[in-house]
């Protein structure tokens, strides 16, 4: 019933969208709604927005920055977007709720060792080395059943403490690193770019490297559309798919260059001095079935995925697959 609620409303959206995708008026570009992040992840999106990938494509990419992945696909199934950046963990969770929702570019990796796009911080005179240290104590992590939340959990399982013992609570990355040294929490798993920032101020120091730690080469973010967009237009997403391959490639072959520093520092927020310590993710243009397919065991161990059916090749759409470079 779900799923048929779902691509209804998914359908309506999709033939209210194409409206202003008329062969008409091709000449134009064809405007189309996002639903992004402010975080490190999605860089090579504005890198693409940045350098004209977009528009040489024929699109008018309209982008709406939220809160997490967990937020931009509820506005996916309104279709309120077209397009969303989200967690892996929550397009798994969206699967197994009938959300028929396909990955259709690739976002971003964590690297094989530390330093990696995410830590564990604490004041300086915290002591916190394992899971047990953390016991009794306030996590801040974005949202809570989220990717961040999961690996958190799981790096206090495997050096040696009880996840349920640990109080989570739910900051927004800008403000985590505040929340620490106001003693708010009494630690913080951080993203890039804010991670580099902090550990600069020297109010703060990494104890943890949890996302290396439990998966290396996890996916943590992909880029996702509803079926019904897909199937009825699949031009536009071999579209966007292209122009965000660009950005993504020109966001490792510019790696650590002025320009690259200044793309992540204006829509970040953060000052280019910081930004230029950062430890960014790995950004390939296609996805390995196989990690997906690990994250959702991890998430079955901790009782997120419950539907041991949900097939994870499935979510993968033919621009996001090996061949299709």
């Amino acid at each position: 019933m779900m799923k048929h609620h779902v691509a209804v409303a998914a359908g309506m959206a999709t033939a209210a969208w194409l409206i202003g995708a008329h062969p008409a008026q091709a000449a134009d570009p064809i405007k189309l709604k996002v639903g992004t992040q402010s975080l490190i992840d999605t860089a090579p999106f504005e890198a693409a927005k940045a350098q004209g990938y977009f528009l040489a494509e024929g699109l008018d990419v309209e982008a709406t920055s939220m809160v997490g992945g967990a937020a931009t696909l509820p506005a996916l199934a309104a279709g309120q977007i077209q397009i969303a950046a989200s967690n892996m963990v929550s397009i798994l969770l969206s699967a197994e709720q009938g959300f028929e929702f396909k990955i259709i570019a690739a976002g971003d990796t964590t690297a094989d060792a530390p330093p990696d796009l995410a830590g564990m911080v604490t004041k300086p005179n915290l002591v916190l080395t394992s899971g047990s240290d953390l016991e009794g104590k306030r996590l801040a992590v974005n949202t809570r059943k989220d990717g961040i939340w999961l690996y958190a959990r799981q790096w206090v399982m495997k050096t040696g403490g009880n996840p349920d013992r640990v109080t989570y609570v739910e900051v927004p990355f800008p403000q985590m690193i505040d929340a620490v040294q106001q003693g708010r929490v009494d630690a913080a798993f951080v993203v890039e770019p804010f991670l580099s920032a902090g550990v600069k101020s020297d109010t703060v120091h990494v104890v943890a490297w949890p996302y290396s730690a439990v998966l290396s080469h996890a996916p943590i973010m992909e880029w996702v559309a509803a079926k019904a967009v897909i199937e009825a237009n699949p031009d536009l997403i071999d579209r966007f798919s292209r122009a965000y391959n660009k950005g993504a490639d020109w966001m490792t072959r510019n790696k650590g260059s002025a320009e690259w520093v200044q793309l992540i520092s204006s829509y970040t927020h953060i000052a280019s001095d910081l930004v230029q310590h950062v430890s960014p993710p790995l950004f390939p243009t296609t996805v390995d079935p196989a990690q997906i397919a690990k994250v959702a065991a991890i998430m079955r161990k901790e009782g997120l995925l419950k539907d041991a059916g949900v097939n994870t090749d499935d979510l993968l759409y033919r621009t996001v697959l090996p061949h299709a470079q």
